[in-house]
């Protein structure tokens, strides 16, 4: 079998070029409809015909909401193209169709595809090899986690969508899609089903840190500021105005592989994610609206906007809400009980360690020390235990030549590497 791609020879019974990726098999791989060999897009279903058909192996993610989660927004009406993930302008070829339910209904053992290059462009390569561990490791099926849910949608978007040529929305909703996507990414998040002009991202499942609330709140932001030059430049050129909110909530919920024989997704089951999507079709445009069990955890980092109790679907009393506005500029105490102090307990042996480092470098002997453990063990407390064993007046500018502290902390999505 020839393939029309690049050209290369193939096996027979093959279905994908050994070469590019390029679909080989008669059948469209998404309804299944019986193609000619010269077909590049379905005649039943619109849909192209190539190699993206492996999109589906970004983690398992990428599929229609279930019917169990409380969907945000409204799914785009039939008569519509399913919107797809976008690509950069910049890079060559056409862009990739979005899967459907059939093309993703797979055992969650089975071996995910290889993600393809035009995925990983969205991906950090370092989280791609996170998620192909949390893939092999097991970690991936059911279980019960506290993971903080992010709800983002277009504002707008059935009214615009009114007025426009199916294709022509279909094309706004990419690049939309582009400045929604990337900031999940780049804080570790991971984005869970596109739904319509909606995504669903998880923040502390698959890979967890011990900071994704405030991942998650960062890339909030980041979306509802990031996309105003895009939202701007759609006005100019359609004459529509649009604009994306972003609802948040952490909480205890069953994530991993949900569904039958027939359909497996993955996703989360519980109350906390459908509080988040309330969080979500509450917000104002161009807001990032979280709730209180992420306020708590959060609340000395960032700027809020108390909104009191909010009226949600399927709550009877008010729900607290708040508003994220941005960073502080100084950030609080984010660990420990405000108001308490007690004794360090049971460090004994690394707190003399630690003295002896410093009594060796009074005498000119210097060196590095690293402390590592889990999240909550208390390397910030020990560090502080340290700090307070060194007098006051050896920390400073003066006198000269004596001790000098200084702080610093670095963060994962931070780097700045090739």
């Amino acid at each position: 079998m020839i393939c029309q791609n690049c050209q290369s020879a193939n096996r027979q019974q093959a279905k994908f070029c050994k070469r590019c990726g390029f679909w080989l098999a008669p059948n469209c791989p998404f309804c299944n409809a019986v193609l000619p060999e010269s077909a590049l897009f379905c005649d039943q279903c619109g849909r192209q015909i190539n190699s993206q058909t492996a999109i589906a192996s970004q983690l398992s993610l990428v599929s229609p909401p279930a019917p169990s989660v409380a969907s945000p927004t409204a799914v785009a009406e039939p008569s519509q193209p399913a919107p797809v993930v976008p690509r950069p302008a910049s890079s060559a070829g056409p862009a990739p169709a979005r899967p459907s339910a059939s093309a993703q209904a797979a055992s969650p053992s089975a071996a995910p595809p290889v993600v393809d290059s035009q995925l990983q462009q969205y991906i950090p390569k370092e989280l791609m090899r996170k998620l192909d561990a949390a893939r092999a490791s097991g970690e991936m099926v059911g279980e019960r986690r506290v993971v903080t849910m992010m709800f983002c949608d277009v504002k707008g978007s059935t009214a615009a969508a009114e007025r426009l040529d199916p294709e022509d929305w279909t094309e706004i909703i990419n690049g939309a899609f582009e400045y929604m996507i990337k900031p999940v990414y780049r804080y570790e998040g991971t984005v869970a089903r596109l739904m319509g002009d909606a995504i669903l991202a998880f923040f502390g499942a698959p890979i967890a840190h011990e900071d994704d609330p405030q991942r998650a709140i960062l890339a909030g932001l980041e979306i509802v500021t990031g996309i105003q030059p895009y939202r701007a430049q759609i006005k100019g050129r359609h004459g529509i105005d649009f604009d994306v909110r972003v609802g948040i909530n952490t909480g205890l919920v069953v994530v991993g592989a949900v569904g039958s024989d027939l359909r497996m997704e993955y996703t989360a089951l519980g109350d906390a994610i459908n509080l988040a999507a309330r969080m979500e079709q509450t917000a104002t445009p161009g807001t990032v609206q979280i709730a209180h069990d992420t306020y708590k955890l959060v609340k000395p980092l960032f700027e809020f906007e108390e909104l009191g109790g909010v009226h949600v679907k399927g709550k009877t009393e008010p729900v607290p809400a708040y508003r994220a506005l941005g960073r502080k500029v100084i950030a609080g105490r984010l660990r420990g009980i405000e108001g308490l102090h007690a004794d360090l307990v049971g460090r004994e042996a690394e707190v003399m360690a630690l003295r002896g480092v410093i009594a060796s470098l009074e005498h000119g002997v210097g060196g590095i020390v690293c402390v590592l453990s889990e999240a909550g063990m208390g390397k910030s407390r020990l560090i502080a235990e340290l700090r307070r064993d060194v007098p006051v007046e050896r920390v400073g500018d003066d006198p000269p030549g004596r001790l000098h502290w200084h702080e610093t902390a670095s963060l994962s999505y931070e780097s700045n590497q090739p």
